[in-house]
């Protein structure tokens, strides 16, 4: 008979703060009632059991001296020390593309992309179409996106006739008329648009693209300016999958990144695109904002579970000082969860999403069991491209509208990313972009093995070695010696045919996935957020 003791310890108590560690003749509380216990022959386990509140975290280095297991609001937690966050708490790709943009050519790619597309009207096969709608009616200081602000309502139309005009090229081009398997509307905020401009840009699309049966169109929206008429609108268009900014609930936090959003907002558009139909419904969460803390954002998980949405993507925020001015600008470094606080966070989205019912999609969604994505991930199905965790895969993905990016599979093109100037381009009937890289055998190589590690946590080496006809080790042998420290560090597990990531390994699936990509460096990783 195995017999364990499990002792309650937390540093937040009312009547005497911080208790457990208070010195009793040198020695903590907590330090005599463990020595007394480890003395005993008849005890083969000591848990301590602790909450993953800031105020515990001082806990950690003592139970860690110790050498005693512990439990937090996860599991995994268990194997994690601040050591180990600091180590890897490093500027890192999210990988939603390889090679990342930042390596990406910069010039004018005309000639090029219109080859894509000519090729591409060859296959029979349908495409994806995304749209961006950069408008926002407010700043929200945390976003990395395109975005415009503004309250003229003229340019709306200007850039909508744009848009018109790149549809025009692209359908020219691509000379009959394609399936659309997918439309998505991305921004920015797309319902900034009236409902109006909406059915009339839908419209376009559909007079010169045939969208299949069982496609699927998707939208972004901002609860706040969502209004009844945008979603019926959209519903009779063919859209019935929404995705919601929520991102906090928390009104420090938001008023902490400008975005001032109460919970009946997000209940009502909710609520009300259910009853009109909607068969799948996304929010959106942020975690490591400012002034966000584990306790407050429990607060958001609660409130959020209530609305039982179909699916969620909680994101880590991308805090990048150097490359936004809004950053740098209205968001202070000291307001920030520290990155032991900010991993409790995560582990409490975790916890609490599995415990009601989701299933963990790849680092950041989750989804229900009978959702697509979940289906996906089980059958082994799931993909990853630039909107995330997707089922749809083995097609061309056309991107219309200012920053939107063109993904043949063996090439990404990306649009000008200023507003003007891509309205300019377009009235000239201009296929411009600015941005793009033709990928080689070796880039689509190591983009399989980051996406397959990104989606499905593993790599069948076998697998990799018959198609690409390689030896796995011995092609990636820059690679070995760092996977070769994960495992050592219990973050994944190697054998002869099988990269597996432990449980604690998926919070640093980034940092796994950085030795398979060729073009990092110290100086361009730069680029990117830190990956705790």
């Amino acid at each position: 008979m195995k017999t364990s003791v499990i002792i309650q310890a937390r540093m937040n108590s009312v009547r005497f703060p911080g208790k457990v560690l208070a010195k009793i003749n040198g020695k903590s509380i907590l330090e005599i009632i463990v020595e007394r216990l480890k003395r005993s022959e008849s005890i083969d386990d000591i848990v301590v059991a602790i909450s993953s509140s800031k105020k515990d975290i001082e806990l950690l280095k003592f139970l860690k001296k110790q050498i005693i297991k512990f439990n937090m609001s996860h599991s995994i937690i268990n194997d994690v020390t601040p050591e180990m966050i600091q180590r890897y708490n490093r500027p890192g790709p999210r990988y939603t593309s390889y090679p990342t943009v930042p390596v990406w050519s910069k010039g004018q790619f005309h000639d090029d992309y219109v080859k894509c597309l000519q090729e591409e009207s060859l296959k029979d096969r349908p495409i994806s179409l995304y749209v961006h709608l950069p408008f926002c009616r407010q700043l929200c200081t945390f976003c990395g996106c395109n975005k415009f602000i503004t309250g003229n309502r003229k340019i709306t139309e200007d850039y909508l006739s744009a848009l018109d005009k790149e549809i025009d090229g692209v359908a020219r081009i691509l000379h009959s008329r394609k399936k659309l398997a997918q439309i998505h509307l991305g921004g920015g905020t797309p319902t900034y648009l009236n409902p109006k401009q909406l059915e009339r840009f839908i419209n376009k699309i559909t007079s010169r693209f045939d969208v299949q049966e069982n496609s699927e169109l998707a939208f972004e929206a901002d609860p706040r300016v969502t209004t009844i008429d945008h979603l019926e609108t959209l519903y009779g268009l063919g859209f019935r999958r929404v995705s919601f900014g929520v991102q906090d609930l928390n009104r420090d936090v938001q008023k902490a990144i400008n975005r001032n959003q109460t919970a009946k907002q997000s209940w009502d558009t909710i609520n009300n695109s259910r009853s009109i139909g909607y068969t799948s419904i996304n929010l959106d969460l942020v975690y490591g904002l400012p002034l966000q803390t584990h306790q407050s954002f429990c607060k958001t998980l609660d409130e959020v579970g209530k609305m039982r949405p179909d699916r969620l993507a909680v994101y880590s925020f991308a805090y990048l000082p150097g490359m936004f001015k809004t950053h740098k600008r209205a968001i202070k470094d000291k307001d920030l969860p520290m990155p032991e606080e900010k991993i409790q966070i995560y582990l409490e989205a975790i916890r609490f999403f599995t415990e009601i019912g989701y299933v963990m999609i790849g680092m950041d969604h989750y989804a229900l069991p009978e959702d697509e994505l979940a289906l996906a991930l089980k059958n082994r199905t799931l993909h990853r491209n630039f909107m995330g965790y997707t089922t749809l895969h083995n097609m061309a993905q056309i991107g219309i509208g200012v920053s939107a990016i063109s993904d043949f599979g063996d090439s990404y093109w990306q649009n000008n990313k200023d507003l003007y100037q891509y309205m300019n381009e377009a009235s000239d009937k201009i296929l411009n972009p600015r941005r793009g890289i033709k990928l080689d055998k070796e880039d689509q190589l190591r983009r399989e093995v980051i996406e397959t590690l990104m989606c499905h946590g593993e790599i069948l080496i076998s697998d990799f070695e018959k198609r690409y006809e390689i030896n796995f080790s011995k092609h990636f042998n820059n690679a070995w010696p760092e996977l070769e420290k994960f495992a050592r560090e219990g973050l994944v597990k190697l054998d002869s045919n099988k990269i597996n990531l432990t449980p604690v390994g998926t919070l640093f699936t980034r940092n796994i996935a950085m030795p398979f990509d060729r073009y990092l460096t110290e100086s361009s990783s730069m680029n990117f957020s830190k990956t705790v």
